[in-house]
């Protein structure tokens, strides 16, 4: 199995001041402490109904109405299949695809407005294992948004009541705020990621986020100023597949997605007779 070349990292895309005032992940303990949710629900059954739970998508149904993209199945860029190795668990997964000569590939978009101060996001996905991310690539998202179309405005500073964003995105070498050490993934096999983002306090530089891989916290970051106001909050999750200067048929799958207010954890088998040791 070939290693896919990368540094997995969480990049903030807030430039206010003070955005930043330490760049050093801390690996500890899960912000929530325990195990997660996801240990109390063997196959993820019933997780979905726990009350810290925003949002979970497991992709069995016929269609991406769960999400709020305003066209969804669009094949070949967004797609649901169902062959074993594309699938993490049930019968069927999402797979976004970007076409040779395009950069923007699929994406599928939840809001859960007016939003809350601190979300987390677990998904499993799986790179092709022919995957090449190109001169740089954007992955999954977690954003506060004034509304849903301040979305991918790239290059715009944030006024910080509009909008903020971050994601955890596998890149070369381009990218402000790699884990350290560096977290290595490789092509064809399927991860559990998990993000959380929590806001600052107004007039404070006390935001957080966070990212485990597999259940092992590998980068917080703290001191964060995402907002100036405190009605801007966590309100969307944002799975694509953008890459620069892409020269080929690039496609990644996703499976199991959970949005929650607490630390989710991995997906523990449902033959499991004891939950997961707590994430460290």
């Amino acid at each position: 199995m070939r290693r896919l070349a990368v540094l997995l990292t969480v990049s903030s895309l807030v430039w206010l001041p003070a955005a930043w005032a330490g760049e050093t992940a801390t690996p500890g303990p899960s912000p929530s402490g325990g195990s997660g949710l996801a240990a109390k629900y063997p196959g993820d059954e019933g997780l979905g109904k726990d009350p810290a739970v925003i949002f979970a998508e497991n992709f069995e149904g016929s269609d991406f109405s769960k999400w709020d993209d305003s066209d969804p199945n669009k094949p070949p860029e967004v797609q649901l299949v169902s062959d074993k190795d594309r699938v993490h668990s049930g019968k069927q997964a999402a797979q976004l695809q970007v076409e040779p000569g395009k950069g923007v590939g699929g994406d599928l978009t939840k809001l859960f407005m007016p939003g809350y101060d601190q979300v987390y996001a677990r998904w499993y996905c799986r790179f092709a294992p022919d995957f090449d991310q190109g001169n740089l690539m954007h992955f999954v998202h977690l954003a506060g948004l004034k509304n849903r179309w301040e979305l991918g405005k790239s290059g715009e500073k944030p006024n910080g009541d509009d909008r903020f964003s971050t994601g955890l995105e596998p890149w070369r070498n381009w990218g402000r705020h790699p884990a350290d050490p560096p977290v290595l993934i490789e092509r064809g096999q399927w991860y559990c990621m998990e993000m959380m983002v929590k806001c600052n306090t107004v007039g404070q530089a006390d935001g957080e986020q966070a990212f485990w891989i597999d259940g092992q916290l590998k980068g917080r970051y703290p001191a964060i100023r995402w907002r100036t106001v405190p009605d801007l909050k966590v309100n969307c999750l944002w799975v694509l597949l953008y890459i620069h200067e892409n020269k080929q048929t690039n496609s990644a799958c996703f499976d199991d997605v959970v949005v929650a207010k607490d630390y989710i954890g991995p997906l523990v088998p449902a033959t499991a007779k004891e939950p997961p040791a707590p994430a460290q």
